[in-house]
């Protein structure tokens, strides 16, 4: 009996892994609640997203600006820098925008979201 009783108090201390998740309902407060998350988890501007992002996918690839002169040509060549990548994911029925290149993950408070199927 004493093993069974762990056995159940085990399964409940275990720890969910967010899931990956798409956005379910995306309205113009929606996505200023994204622009602002992205700016505390990568620093910078707010970024341009778009209407359907994170709607068909969990990620989004970020790519920097390239400084351009007067004649569109850019300033100090092609840049070599990746892209930076962003996951939505839920968790406990909550949605979150991670960025897993440094384990950090904001809470979406007005957004809506479901668990995404696995992608091939």
């Amino acid at each position: 009996m004493l093993a069974g009783v762990l056995l159940v108090t085990g399964c409940q201390m275990t720890q969910v892994e967010p899931q990956p998740a798409r956005l379910t309902n995306m309205s113009p407060a929606v996505k200023a609640e994204l622009q602002q998350a992205i700016v505390e988890l990568i620093g910078g501007e707010p970024v341009k997203l778009a209407d359907n992002a994170f709607v068909a996918s969990h990620q989004l690839f970020i790519e920097q600006a390239i400084l351009r002169d007067p004649q569109g040509r850019p300033i100090m060549g092609r840049h070599q820098q990746p892209a930076i990548l962003l996951e939505l994911q839920q968790d406990d029925k909550q949605c979150l925008l991670s960025h897993p290149a440094s384990g950090r993950s904001v809470l979406l408070s007005l957004s809506s979201c479901q668990q995404a199927a696995a992608e091939q």
